[in-house]
């Protein structure tokens, strides 16, 4: 297999994601910009503008830098500089990017300074814009001669920005097609040859920073977007074994089990990886879900977790040797660890309604770590296998952040303690990271858990039609976050090669191979987490 060095986004330290070389992109070439949190894209696209640095207040987390934009028949793309390292979806304040789409100063209205301005994406949604408040999630405000609407999600206004966690630049990509349905009826995207507006940064609704005034020539018409996925484009790699991680969201697990089911048929894993099982499912449960899987005459085995609380994990296999790791059917913090992290983050709630952080203490210390580990006999070399679900919600430096770092730190201990001796064993890391703050969990997981201390790779798993590395989407309307990466698959890369890798979704097939496949077009929506697919290779 022939790799290549992703470069890191600012925060990732020490961070390489590996683009494996399988089947060729279903995306006809050039293959255009990716949405994907590296910047690599943008080598050699010169800015737009370039906001002057220092002209904010001492304190500012937000000093606007530079702007450029891209394009392609699909989607308009803009990389956006705020100055230093924040989280752009739990910022105090919000960024805009006021934008006049489709270059005509008739449509749309005034706002911003920009004439003829049809949107403006909103970077961190306020409950209250007059109040500096740190807010939540991101959205886009149609403008007309009214001035601005309601700020609708991200998800129905085909809006995604990258990456989910903390950095000092993010790429926001908007869908041509889109802009032009809805409430209001945008003006198709560029219909004009250009593409204009500016770059502000708001705190309790007074303006602290904007950007010049800039225009994008556009060097793309609108177009469709590429035909839908036969089956052979999820189809497995010859020789290889496969693995399929998915977080199931809890209760849904249960109660769509059929559409679970049917997605991991049409799949064929070897392995299976779930996190976010709800708590009460047993052995049993799991054994009557892994009969009605079928494939064939091969039966699936089972290791639960007996920790993690409420959100569970599990490991499956079809036709192979399984055993539990006893030392990882329960996986506590260190003695005094969760005492430390309480001091240290205080017990003020992050948000209204969020419980305070002595409740995430006593949950965790009654639960343990949502994880667990199960060997797997692959071609005559054991490979540990670990789900994982860390803590939800925060922002780079929250309390939640700050646990995900300890669950990420406790997990890394207990995996380092049980391949410690053996002789080069594999190692599969996969479930729901939820990096919505910093990517400091991310690097304390993968540290010093290949031979020779080296790191965990990371694998760069793409959505098929998508140019994008999200596997998470709201499929509640109204949910205020933009479809991103929360979900991560690391891998000893010394011992296990990637043949293949993709995030799947069902909705991305034609219909012909759904029915090849027996699987429906909404049934990766019984979770808001898509599954990750990786073909590997012992080497």
């Amino acid at each position: 297999m022939k790799s290549v060095a992703r470069v890191a986004p600012a925060g990732v330290a020490g961070l390489i994601v590996l683009v494996s070389c399988g089947p060729p992109d279903p995306i006809a070439s050039p293959r255009g910009v990716w949405t994907d949190g590296s910047f690599d894209d943008w080598d050699g696209v010169a800015p737009l503008v370039v906001d002057r640095s220092g002209d904010v207040p001492d304190g500012s987390p937000v000093d606007l830098g530079a702007i450029a934009a891209q394009d392609d028949p699909r989607f308009l793309h803009f990389l956006i500089d705020l100055g230093d390292t924040v989280t752009v979806q739990g910022l105090p304040g919000s960024v805009e990017l006021v934008l006049n789409v489709d270059g005509d100063s008739a449509t749309g209205g005034a706002h911003g300074g920009v004439d003829g301005a049809d949107m403006a994406v909103v970077l961190t949604r306020q409950s209250d814009p007059a109040a500096d408040a740190r807010g939540v999630g991101v959205g886009m405000r149609r403008i007309g001669q009214g001035g601005p609407g309601e700020v609708e999600p991200a998800g129905s206004v085909g809006l995604i920005v990258s990456p989910t966690h903390s950095s000092d630049r993010f790429e926001v990509r908007l869908d041509r097609g889109l802009l032009a349905g809805g409430p209001g009826h945008l003006p198709a995207a560029g219909q004009g040859g250009f593409v204009a507006g500016r770059l502000r940064y708001l705190r309790a609704g007074a303006v602290v920073d904007e950007s010049p005034l800039f225009t994008h020539r556009l060097a793309t018409a609108a177009g469709e977007p590429p035909p839908l996925l036969d089956a052979d484009a999820v189809a497995r790699s010859p020789g290889a074994f496969r693995v399929v991680a998915w977080n199931v969201s809890d209760s849904s697990f249960h109660t769509n089990a059929d559409a679970f089911q049917r997605v991991v048929r049409a799949l064929q894993p070897d392995v299976l990886l779930l996190d976010e099982i709800y708590f009460s499912i047993t052995l049993e449960e799991l054994a009557v879900f892994g009969e009605g899987i079928g494939l064939g005459d091969e039966a699936w085995t089972w290791s639960l977790a007996q920790g993690g609380g409420r959100q569970r994990t599990a490991v499956g296999a079809r036709g192979l040797s399984l055993r539990g790791e006893p030392a990882m059917a329960r996986i506590d913090h260190a003695p005094g660890a969760l005492e430390q992290w309480l001091q240290e983050a205080g017990d003020e709630p992050e948000a209204p309604r969020m419980p305070p952080p002595s409740a995430l203490a006593r949950n965790e210390a009654r639960g343990g770590v949502s994880a667990t580990g199960a060997w797997v006999t692959v071609d005559g070399v054991d490979v540990l296998f670990v789900p994982v679900d860390l803590q939800s919600a925060g922002y780079d430096g929250s309390p939640r952040d700050r646990l995900r770092e300890l669950q990420a730190r406790t997990l890394n201990g207990a995996i380092a303690a049980v391949v410690d001796g053996r002789p080069d064993p594999g190692v599969v890391v996969a479930g729901d990271l939820n990096l919505v703050g910093s990517t400091r969990p991310l690097n304390a997981l993968r540290r010093g858990l290949g031979p020779d201390g080296t790191d965990l790779d990371v694998a760069r798993l793409e959505r098929l039609r998508d140019r994008s590395l999200a596997t998470w989407r709201g499929i509640w309307r109204e949910d205020p976050f933009s479809p991103g990466r929360l979900d991560y698959l690391l891998y000893r890369g010394e011992v296990l090669e990637v043949d293949r890798g993709f995030v799947f979704d069902a909705a991305a097939l034609a219909p012909g191979a759904r029915e090849v496949l027996g699987v429906g077009e909404m049934d990766t929506e019984r979770s808001d987490h898509l599954p990750l697919v990786v073909d590997f290779r012992v080497r």
